[in-house]
């Protein structure tokens, strides 16, 4: 069972390219499709004579032989392309054999143009559209049609004389035939088209998965896995547009790790990427789904708070302040890891971005300069705080 798994997954898997899963599909689907159509097509009945009006059953051996030699040359194309592991030759002789030679051929022999086999030219074209570049696909189409309308016209002409000379089914076998082969065309293009589908979806998500990494990387720094400066100057300007529109509060925090510098010279870069990305983890942990973090430069972070206060927002980072004491981002660091922090609210006397990034930068800045790992707002410099 393994084994079946992983050859299934070898020759149709998802990490093959759509066409060459579509080949596979195509020569493997397409000998176990004409082994249905020979047993739709293995009896028929052979005019003894004219005078003698009777005839007897037996199998068709033109038609049978025309249906094994496209169930072999279904498997030759497979064994051909995995051998020269040329796809492009592989399908341009798959589609000659196929509309040019086998498919006229079994039309000839299992009953003509009252027979079921006409439908099966539908496969073919299918197969020309699915397999075959634009312009190629175009012509090859073209001599399809030519040739099948040439095929038609001369088998409804002479449909006497092919009588006389080939296979003929009696009326209800000819029935049986048209309803067995119309069967299988259908249940065959559905298959496939439902493949198709399901490869186009897994494709599709792919495509979103990837899209959607791109778009984080462009917003995102890959070290502290919080958003970038650009993105975080974006979301600030939304935030104070809708503070506008509807009044809604928008706070931010502007944090620091204190002393980091000296972190790095004592410990290693190493050590200091290790607190950066820890510090970054309680900062997006103690946010609500509506905030963002930020990495607003160096060891420097920005949370913003749509919604939220001055008092809320100090609270919240005063939560943080000491979360981030008690932490331990690494090992080999021997003292207690702190930050500091401003906090700042949105007020229509900021002009823009900058003034009031600034506003939470001044206050950080006096908690740095009064003694560190401390938080400072308007509300506690007004009170007297530090």
């Amino acid at each position: 069972m393994e084994r079946l798994k992983n050859l299934f997954i070898a020759l149709f898997g998802n990490q093959l390219p759509l066409r060459e899963r579509f080949f596979n599909i195509a020569s493997l689907g397409g000998a176990a499709g004409t082994v249905l159509a020979t047993l739709a097509s293995g009896i028929s009945i052979k005019r003894v004579s004219a005078a003698q009006g009777v005839g007897f059953w037996e199998f068709g051996a033109p038609g049978m032989i025309a249906c094994f030699t496209t169930i072999v040359f279904f498997l030759l194309t497979f064994a051909i392309y995995h051998i020269s592991k040329n796809l492009k030759f592989s399908i341009i002789l798959c589609l000659v054999g196929l509309n040019f030679v086998l498919f006229p051929a079994l039309h000839l022999t299992v009953g003509g143009i009252s027979s079921g086999m006409p439908i099966y030219f539908v496969m073919g074209i299918i197969f020309t559209v699915l397999m075959l570049d634009t312009r190629p696909m175009i012509i090859m189409c073209t001599l399809e049609a030519i040739w099948y309308g040439l095929l038609f016209f001369l088998t409804s002409r002479y449909a006497e004389e092919l009588n006389d000379t080939y296979f003929l089914m009696p009326e209800w076998a000819m029935y049986l035939d048209q309803a067995m082969d119309f069967f299988t065309v259908a249940i065959s293009t559905s298959v496939l088209v439902k493949i198709l589908s399901l490869c186009f979806e897994w494709q599709q998500n792919r495509t979103n998965e990837l899209l959607k990494q791109l778009e984080e990387l462009s917003v995102k720094d890959p070290l502290s896995g919080a958003y970038n400066r650009r993105f975080l100057l974006k979301y600030i300007e939304s935030g104070i547009e809708k503070h506008k529109e509807t009044g809604a509060p928008l706070s931010i925090i502007m944090f620091d790790i204190d002393k980091f510098k000296r972190v790095n010279d004592d410990y290693g870069h190493l050590v200091g990427d290790d607190v950066i990305k820890g510090f970054a983890q309680v900062l997006l942990s103690s946010c609500r789904n509506y905030d963002v973090v930020a990495r607003y430069g160096g060891e420097e972070f920005l949370l913003v708070m749509p919604g939220a206060s001055e008092e809320t927002a100090y609270a919240r980072a005063e939560q943080i302040r000491t979360k981030v004491e008690a932490s331990s981002f690494s090992d080999e660091i021997d003292r207690p890891v702190t930050v500091s922090g401003g906090v700042a609210g949105f007020v229509t006397s900021y002009r823009n971005v900058e003034e009031f990034i600034a506003a939470a930068d001044e206050h950080l800045y006096t908690a740095k300069e009064t003694g560190r790992n401390k938080i400072i707002w308007k509300g506690s410099e007004d009170k007297g705080e530090s």
